[in-house]
């Protein structure tokens, strides 16, 4: 899902470039599309779904996710925008689903 081309149970992480980067990089794009931080999540199938074979190379645990916000911030993101990213645009999703 995050590079053109990617052909499960043949393509690699390392072998397609698949890193952290190229995640924050894709959360930019989609950011710029739609015009602001709100529509966009961090989706983690670190969960046993599909464990690390489709996730970035440099993603070893979990706790890589704090890598992130950084390089949010480093492409211009404030707080606000890293935090609707990393965590807040799911809870005003579940919020408002569940308040239905």
């Amino acid at each position: 899902m995050m590079v053109p081309n990617w052909v499960r149970g043949k393509s690699t992480p390392k072998g397609m470039g698949v890193t952290l980067k190229q995640m924050a990089d894709n959360i930019d794009y989609i950011c710029q599309l739609a015009g602001n931080s709100s529509h966009v999540g961090i989706g983690t199938d670190l969960d046993g779904a599909f464990r690390k074979e489709q996730s970035p190379y440099d993603l070893d645990t979990i706790a890589d996710l704090q890598k992130v916000p950084q390089m949010l911030s480093i492409k211009g993101y404030k707080e606000q925008g890293i935090n609707n990213i990393m965590h807040q645009n799911f809870i005003s999703f579940l919020q408002k689903v569940w308040k239905n």
